[in-house]
């Protein structure tokens, strides 16, 4: 391009020396000549010109992409953080691993409370505390609004271990779990993180007895004390830590 712009400058610088100082041009010089060299030399400085910004353009739309998506990356790694501290949550707030696999609150389906028709966003609780919550969340960072949500996918592995491409609900492994994060940009742009999560805290309540009755239906942290039951139907739970099975 640097030779082109010689050339069309040599034809110009040409165009000028060929008229003398009384404005009369030179015999050596042809009138129509110059005049169309002129014209072309205008004209590839025209194009030149409208290629460099067009250039310029796309230099300055790769950088906005750029930044735009790495904060995208930073908001999605706000979800991920999040959802490991709630997955690996004990207690009776958090729930840990009930809230991931149930969502939103440990109480959602294993099947119909995931996928992409489900939304979810992260929520700090009146205690301080991150949870799920249905819906998606708009974050302003420097003046423009960024739309997020995730979604959770069960996961399933064949017979080496290796999770597989396409779910198979033969091959369901419960402590797995998949969370895609969606973030919008400004201008529509759409960014998708994914990311697994394993269950890897085995913890159990350890129940004696069922003195407290019924109506006790947590949920509990799983490293509480429980010491009664959320309903029963034909169970004597007289016995302290001993129930038995009524006759109809």
């Amino acid at each position: 391009m640097k030779n082109m712009k010689n050339k069309i400058l040599q034809k110009i610088l040409g165009f000028i020396f060929c008229i003398k100082k009384s404005g009369e041009i030179n015999r050596r010089c042809s009138t129509g000549q110059i005049l169309t060299e002129l014209i072309i030399a205008i004209a590839i400085t025209v194009i030149l010109a409208a290629i460099g910004a067009q250039l310029i353009g796309v230099s300055l739309y790769s950088a906005g992409s750029s930044e735009e998506r790495q904060t995208a990356t930073r908001l999605a790694e706000e979800v991920f953080e999040a959802l490991r501290a709630i997955s690996q949550g004990n207690d009776a707030s958090s729930q840990g691993w009930n809230r991931f696999y149930l969502p939103p609150d440990g109480s959602g389906n294993e099947s119909t409370s995931k996928g992409i028709a489900n939304q979810y966003k992260i929520i700090v609780s009146a205690s301080s505390t991150w949870e799920i919550a249905n819906g998606s969340s708009t974050i302003t960072l420097e003046g423009k609004d960024y739309n997020r949500y995730f979604i959770i996918e069960n996961v399933s592995r064949d017979s080496s271990g290796a999770i597989e491409s396409v779910y198979n609900s033969s091959n369901d492994d419960p402590h797995t779990q998949k969370a895609t994060v969606y973030v919008f940009s400004p201008n529509g742009e759409q960014f998708a993180f994914s990311e697994y999560f394993s269950r890897y805290l085995n913890e159990s309540t350890a129940q004696t007895n069922w003195s407290d009755g019924s109506g006790q239906c947590g949920p509990y942290g799983a490293t509480s004390s429980v010491s009664g039951y959320c309903s029963q139907s034909n169970i004597d739970t007289s016995g302290g830590g001993n129930f038995k099975l009524q006759a109809q």
